[in-house]
């Protein structure tokens, strides 16, 4: 069965039972005793899977970082994955970030594809070094997210990064670090190291 067959019932399930909220709707803010009983559910054995997605749902908005120790298990989940994905890139503490990078060590193919693509949705800069590891990975697909990842956190840093990797890389990650160069150079506060990005991207094949 595709994983697209397999998180379709647990997304209408979650959908059916969860809502969706409303642009404009305010949402109140959360106590302790809330957030616990959020944590609670994730930490149950005995919760339905949906049941756990819609908490995930709700601890984007209201979650801190007690709820990363109850998250960060359900990224090596392949039904819960994007649920917890979706709340670790909305907590703003960076034990958040610090769960997302972890994980990259401990998980493969489209589960490690999705943290790279949560820690650049977060623009986590203390994730440049793993990233530039990962840009040698067998698996294109995994290097190709990396690059990805580096161009949306763009800072300098990760420039020298994508840059360095440019030539060697194959065609598809070659595609996916030039990409990268280009959203560093279009973010770069020093023109001549934008001019700098851009000439190296024309360079390259």
């Amino acid at each position: 069965m595709s994983k697209s067959k397999l998180l379709f019932p647990l997304i209408v399930a979650v959908l059916l039972a969860g809502g969706v909220e409303s642009f404009g709707q305010t949402v109140p803010p959360a106590t302790k005793e809330h957030c616990d009983k959020l944590i609670a559910v994730l930490k149950s054995e005995t919760s339905a899977k949906a049941e756990k997605a819609i908490t995930c749902k709700k601890l984007a908005v209201f979650g801190s970082a007690d709820a990363v120790p109850a998250l960060k298990p359900l990224l090596a989940d392949k039904e819960l994955c994007s649920w917890a994905r979706i709340a670790l890139e909305a907590i703003p503490d960076t034990a958040a970030g610090k769960a997302l990078r972890n994980a990259v060590s401990e998980l493969d193919g489209e589960l490690l594809i999705g943290v790279i693509h949560s820690i650049g949705v977060r623009g986590d800069r203390s994730a440049v070094e793993p990233l530039g590891v990962l840009l040698s990975n067998s698996d294109d697909s995994v290097a190709s997210a990396a690059a990805w990842a580096l161009g949306s956190i763009a800072t300098a840093e990760t420039a020298i990064v994508a840059l360095s990797g440019l030539e060697d890389a194959s065609p598809k990650v070659r595609e996916a670090l030039g990409d990268a160069c280009l959203r560093c150079a279009e973010a770069a506060q020093d023109h001549r190291e934008a001019a700098r990005l851009y000439h190296a991207i024309r360079r390259a094949e």
